[in-house]
C-alpha cells in the first residue's frame, strides 16, 4: 500500500501484527524470553488494560522488526520543564508560551 502522507492508522493492521513475544497473564504483561522463561513487564489496573499494553508493545517490535523507523521522543517526553495538560479532550505539551499538540 502506498501512501501520499506518513500517517499509519490502526485499520491498516491485521490481526497478525498483534501478535508477539509480549503476553497477558490476568492483569500482568509478560514477555516470553523464547527459552522457557519470562519476565514480568508490569502489573496492570486490570486484564483489559495489559491486553492494551501487550497490543501495543507487540506492534511497535513487530514494526521495528519490519524496518519501520519510528519517531524518537524520549527526550521530550522526559523533560522535567514540560508541563502536561488537558485540552478540549486532547493532551497538549505546554514550553513556556509555546503549545505542542501530541495527538496530531
Amino acid at each position: 500500500m502506498v501512501l501520499d502522507d506518513n500517517i499509519i492508522t490502526k485499520d491498516m493492521f491485521t490481526q497478525d501484527s498483534y501478535r508477539g513475544n509480549y503476553y497477558a497473564n490476568k492483569n500482568a504483561v509478560m514477555f516470553d524470553l523464547q527459552n522457557g522463561k519470562q519476565n514480568v513487564i508490569c502489573f496492570c489496573d486490570n486484564k483489559f488494560t495489559a491486553e492494551a499494553i501487550v497490543e501495543g508493545l507487540n506492534l511497535i517490535d513487530n514494526l521495528e522488526g519490519d524496518g519501520a523507523e519510528l519517531r524518537n521522543n524520549k527526550d521530550e517526553a522526559l523533560d522535567s520543564n514540560n508541563k502536561y495538560v488537558l485540552k478540549d479532550g486532547k493532551i497538549e505539551i505546554v514550553y513556556g508560551d509555546r503549545v505542542k499538540d501530541k495527538n496530531e
